[in-house]
């Protein structure tokens, strides 16, 4: 049962970060773990207890122990003192910020806990309050952890509670999936792993919070020595069923290919080596290009025009083509001056491009910028750090580009018509000795799409996401084109009607020709694809 307003009336994700953790997914995380907790009387910590499930479940399932509960939420620590008789007699309610709270801790040394549960909030850097700020600076000061890896409120979280548990205690959270997919993340994971003897990570077919386009784990770190020591993923149904799980221990062998490591459990074992020994040698993205994000207007429903707006507001002299997103485009991996006029009658395209002081501007330009005023547009963060808030600084266009977020497939275009990309995109250069059509026809082929999957990351909705460190880590076997291969590629990406399947039968053709791939390896690399991006798109409503 939870106490605190119902995710209906609240909104599943609260202004502190945190989203309710449902019951059984508690009750299921503490079932898990009891059998291993110390032999006597615990103290036990949950450091964002928000609506209570968890510490309803512990007065259920471990109600002789000591309990503190902690949430920067005052409103909601008084609604669970007002029912006080529910939890166990020996617990203590805070309403307090945890990381000032573990600091403070952490510093004297005078109070460690046997268990650390709970679900931590998620609230991501730029939303960081001063207050909060000044706390991780304190976390990392106390804890000797990267200031500069402390990007998520969750991540500030597990370091302060490794530090809290006792020497052989447990630390049980539950994790966004990103845990396990970004820079740090993964940073934090490594950490973990020589901090905890063993660590549980539970990965659910289900999805954890139905409500929300965010995927989760479930992180048990364990202090006391055991005999099966190492990481170990838990495959279950769903979180709320823990008993079912399939394990499946990790093996890692370098810094450099630990997402692949992390992806090893939805694979055949046998062909792992395959993809290491591919992912070294491999000629990589880098090796052949480089990449840089796109323009970023900061309101690009002010900034970036329909003709007719242009038209209406008399700014033909001032505006530029850009292509505002990827779902905007057709299938073909070339983008075309016609694709740009036919888009261009239907969608914004033209970037209002303005330099100069504001008694400078011509009559046209201070009257729509007149409407921006009105709208606030000056205030805000981006806007107000230029020198002139409507100034938008240009990215040179680039004779390619990579849409960080795709959805089916990862997509990588020619740019023909010569546009200007959002920063929802980024563009690319080649390099010396390389070309934007041999990179486009290299790229689409079962192992660099593979290597999309594991070196990028999720969200709920299945959406992929790479952002320029996992682009320039892609391995992608170059193959210059003939114009023959070229014009049946194209034919291809037409026919294909949006399927993958075709377009990476193609380029596996030629990929078989490359010395380290063989067409019994292709087999096995499109199944690990196939496998990896079935687990992505699992809570997919596409």
């Amino acid at each position: 049962m939870n106490f605190a307003p119902s995710l209906d009336k609240r909104g599943s994700t609260r202004l502190t970060g945190a989203v309710y953790t449902p019951g059984k997914v508690a009750a299921a995380l503490i079932g898990f773990i009891a059998k291993d907790l110390p032999a006597r009387r615990l103290r036990i910590l949950e450091p964002s207890v928000g609506d209570g499930a968890f510490l309803s479940q512990l007065a259920l399932l471990l109600p002789d122990h000591d309990h503190v509960a902690v949430d920067i939420d005052e409103a909601v620590v008084e609604l669970l003192r007002e029912k006080a008789a529910l939890w166990p007699p020996s617990t203590t309610l805070h309403a307090r910020d945890f990381i000032q709270f573990g600091c403070e801790r952490i510093e004297t040394g005078v109070e460690r806990f046997d268990l650390i549960i709970g679900n931590p909030p998620f609230i991501r850097k730029h939303n960081f309050l001063d207050s909060f700020k000044a706390a991780l600076v304190r976390l990392s000061i106390a804890t000797d952890y990267p200031l500069a890896n402390l990007k998520n409120s969750w991540a500030a979280f597990v370091v302060a509670s490794e530090r809290l548990v006792s020497d052989d205690g447990i630390v049980a959270f539950v994790l966004p999936y990103e845990f396990m997919t970004v820079s740090y993340g993964q940073a934090l994971f490594g950490q973990m792993r020589q901090l905890f003897p063993r660590i549980d990570l539970f990965v659910s077919d289900e999805k954890a919070f139905p409500e929300i386009e965010q995927d989760a784990v479930l992180f048990v770190g364990t202090k006391a020595p055991r005999a099966d020591q190492g990481v170990f993923i838990q495959r279950v149904r769903n979180m709320s069923d823990l008993a079912g799980a399939v394990e499946h221990p990790l093996v890692f062998t370098q810094d450099s290919a630990l997402a692949l490591d992390l992806n090893a459990y939805l694979l055949e074992p046998r062909i792992m080596p395959l993809l290491r020994n591919l992912q070294s040698k491999v000629t990589k993205f880098s090796d052949l290009a480089t990449s840089a994000p796109g323009v970023v207007t900061a309101a690009n429903d002010f900034f970036i025009l329909t003709d007719a707006k242009v038209e209406s507001h008399r700014l033909e002299r001032h505006v530029l083509p850009i292509l505002k997103k990827g779902s905007l485009i057709g299938r073909s991996p070339v983008f075309s001056p016609d694709d740009f006029l036919a888009m261009s009658k239907r969608e914004p395209c033209r970037l209002l491009h303005i330099k100069g002081d504001i008694e400078a501007l011509d009559e046209p330009l201070h009257a729509y910028l007149a409407q921006g005023l009105r709208d606030a547009l000056h205030l805000r963060y981006k806007c107000r750090n230029r020198k002139n808030w409507y100034e938008v600084r240009l990215v040179e266009r680039a004779p390619g580009f990579f849409f960080k977020r795709s959805h089916g497939y990862p997509r990588l275009c020619i740019n023909a018509a010569n546009v200007y990309i959002t920063d929802t995109a980024y563009g690319i250069r080649p390099g010396p000795g390389y070309t934007i059509r041999g990179i486009c026809f290299s790229f689409y082929n079962s192992l660099t799409m593979f290597f999309a999957e594991t070196n990028g990351r999720f969200y709920g909705g299945g959406v992929l996401e790479l952002a320029p460190s996992e682009l320039r880590e892609l391995p992608i076997p170059y193959h210059e084109p003939t114009d023959s291969e070229f014009a049946e590629f194209l034919e291809v990406h037409q026919t294909a009607a949006g399927n993958p399947l075709p377009i990476l039968d193609f380029g596996d053709r030629w990929l078989a020709k490359h010395p380290m791939v063989s067409k019994r390896h292709l087999k096995d690399i499109r199944a690990a694809w196939v496998a990896v991006r079935a687990h992505r798109l699992r809570h997919s409503s596409r």
